[in-house]
């Protein structure tokens, strides 16, 4: 029978603020500030995620290696997490663009309905965008980033799931254990470069965004916001890179195992260097729904902050941004 130790301890921590987290935006959505076809509920989704990972986690740090299947469900959760945060960073990049320019280069302001959803869902998945950029790179770049993000989190997921059966199998011989953990060890690699290739480029848009808001002298908060944002989903991204290049920072390494479960060197690199990262910028992203404003007419339509700027007459009055449509 396990014992309750700092790992497990380690896990709950994170697991209560992503409760707390998960309250919080659910009293968000019952009082109608926030609603489902939105931003916020893809970064609703990372929260639900997080929480399955990290119960997955304080159930491992009891059990330890007694129950195989507990640790490939957090393996597989934790890939979810940082791939669902991923997804959302780039509709709050998005929403923001269209509030300030009135339109984004990161896709169309109104999302496709019913048989129009269903063909572009299709069309992602087929990777037609990845391989075809350039038709997409003006009007629909959320396309192409999909198409790749879907691809390598299933290889990231993959690559994990067979590292840990390759630790745990008492059927092969060494030479095949070794060639699952090469095969298991390129797969997590890919799919973590492609992870930290397109947080950089939502970096570099973000910075772009950055500059031609401050040109417009419509900098916000929000900006500030997003820069931090940015900053940590790279870090996690540096470290998810290294962590499947380096044996010493995986999970599957026994040195990085004592008697009780992870070495404290291990639990605090991973927790300050992944958990730490998405969860504070879960946090920011949430935080923006009180920093990214909209400017209504009197009749209570939406304007852009650019066209407001540039507005001279008929009364306007200031109101928060709900993020109201599925493309937001």
């Amino acid at each position: 029978m396990g014992t309750f130790g700092k790992d497990a301890g380690a896990a709950l921590v994170f697991l209560v603020l992503y409760t707390c987290m998960f309250c919080y935006m659910t009293f968000m959505y019952l009082t109608k500030r926030l609603k489902f076809n939105s931003r916020f509920t893809i970064l609703y989704f990372h929260c639900l995620i997080r929480m399955a990972s990290q119960a997955c986690g304080v159930a491992f740090g009891i059990l330890v290696w007694d129950n195989v299947n507990v640790f490939i469900a957090f393996l597989v959760l934790s890939a979810e997490g940082y791939f669902s945060l991923t997804i959302a960073s780039y509709y709050f990049l998005k929403h923001f663009e269209i509030l300030n320019f009135g339109q984004s280069r990161l896709g169309p302001k109104d999302m496709p309905e019913g048989k129009e959803r269903s063909m572009r869902a299709l069309m992602v998945t087929s990777m037609i965008p990845a391989f075809t950029p350039w038709r997409y790179w003006n009007h629909d770049l959320i396309a192409v980033i999909d198409s790749w993000l879907i691809p390598a989190n299933i290889i990231i997921i993959a690559g994990g799931s067979l590292m840990a059966g390759a630790n745990n199998s008492t059927d092969l011989t060494e030479a095949q254990i070794q060639n699952m953990l090469n095969t298991a060890k390129g797969l997590r690699t890919a799919g973590q470069a492609i992870f930290l290739v397109l947080t950089v480029v939502w970096i570099l848009l973000q910075a772009n965004t950055y500059a031609r808001t401050s040109k417009a002298g419509l900098s916000t908060a929000t900006n500030k916001l997003f820069t931090v944002v940015g900053a940590l989903l790279l870090a996690r991204g540096v470290f998810g890179l290294l962590q499947a290049l380096i044996s010493s920072l995986s999970y599957y390494t026994v040195s990085n195992y004592t008697g009780d479960g992870f070495t404290n060197r291990f639990i605090a690199l991973e927790y300050c260097l992944t958990a730490v990262p998405e969860f504070v910028a879960a946090v920011l992203l949430n935080m923006s729904f009180w920093t990214t404003r909209s400017m209504t007419t009197d009749n209570g339509s939406h304007m852009s902050m650019a066209a407001l700027k540039n507005k001279e007459d008929g009364p306007l009055r200031r109101d928060y941004d709900h993020g109201y449509s599925s493309s937001a």
